[in-house]
């Protein structure tokens, strides 16, 4: 099954189809869920590159380092060097700036090149090499990304 949203009503819970289990439907399950949607099917991200709600201990080349014990949203891998491409921090309330603050201090240690504030309206992107914040409705696709 793909990343798409599949939502059991009597239960009011989705299914996350990278982590293959059922969760609450909360606001911001419900962003993420759309999201994870929008990269797997409509942008080409490959679903086993995406980790989803994982500790920055838990992370390939933080495993055994020192870290804060923080847990991210989505992250999505290069699927052959598993270097992080983008960091995304979903939002179930209008995204402003300083909400970045919590997804920098991941990226401190993710070092991820594309950062993403994400709700339900749009995003707020940041590339690290040049510090801009962009407002915009869409997200690279995997090969975009890939060869930045």
């Amino acid at each position: 099954m793909t990343a798409a949203m599949v939502l059991s009503p009597p239960n009011r819970q989705i299914y996350d189809g990278i982590r293959k289990e059922w969760v609450d439907a909360l606001p911001e399950e419900i962003v993420r869920q759309k999201l994870l949607s929008h990269l797997v099917v409509d942008l080409g991200y490959p679903p086993h590159a995406i980790a989803v709600e994982k500790s920055l201990s838990e992370l390939p080349g933080l495993k055994g380092k020192k870290v804060p014990n923080r847990r991210i949203d989505l992250l999505c891998f290069d699927s052959e060097t598993l270097h992080p491409l983008l960091l995304i921090e979903c939002k179930a309330v209008p995204l402003k700036e300083k909400m970045f603050a919590q997804v920098l201090g991941y990226n401190a240690f993710i070092e991820a090149p594309l950062i993403c504030l994400a709700n339900e309206e749009g995003f707020l992107l940041r590339w690290e090499k040049d510090l801009s914040l962009n407002s915009r409705n869409q997200l690279p696709t995997y090969e975009q990304l890939r060869r930045t």
